[in-house]
């Protein structure tokens, strides 16, 4: 084995890495989100908004993730620009384009308020954010079956060689 795919090896794994952070972050965080409501649901809203500090700590775990990601990413491409070729890079990169630009416009956007909404509304919060809970739930299972998506693109290239 060279150097070259030694290190190819190495970027692959942070890549997963860095796409399993993310993945696993969303994850958590929309059983969370569910929990959340769970509460809220049987009147147990002191539990519901205690669970709110640590809802907004997963974006930071994602961002960590996204970063992971988007420069192991690059160092392949670079290693290996005959990516760009191929369909399936082409597909995923549509995919990962779509995954942030929804994570930035809907979810980051959507999550802000809804804690904002909760807070401010404490005693009575259910009422105000039935619409923003119904755009979150969205989002969640929007973002997990895009990263579904991309990792099944992934492991389909992966059976075809690179």
């Amino acid at each position: 084995m060279t150097k070259t795919e030694i290190l190819l090896r190495l970027l692959l794994t942070l890549h997963i890495t860095g796409l399993v952070v993310m993945a696993g972050a969303t994850l958590i965080d929309y059983i969370t989100f569910r929990t959340f409501w769970d509460f809220a649901d049987h009147g147990n809203s002191r539990s519901s908004l205690g669970l709110l500090p640590l809802m907004a700590k997963y974006g930071a775990l994602v961002r960590t993730g996204a970063g992971i990601l988007f420069i192991s990413g690059i160092a392949m491409f670079m290693i290996k620009n005959s990516w760009w070729e191929q369909p399936w890079f082409k597909v995923k990169l549509v995919l990962v384009a779509i995954l942030i630009l929804h994570g930035i416009l809907v979810g980051n956007r959507t999550g802000i308020n809804f804690r904002k909404m909760v807070v401010d509304n404490s005693p009575d919060f259910i009422q105000h954010v039935v619409n923003i809970r119904v755009t979150l739930n969205r989002f969640y299972l929007i973002q997990l079956a895009l990263f579904f998506v991309i990792i099944l693109v992934s492991v389909l290239r992966s059976g075809r060689g690179s």
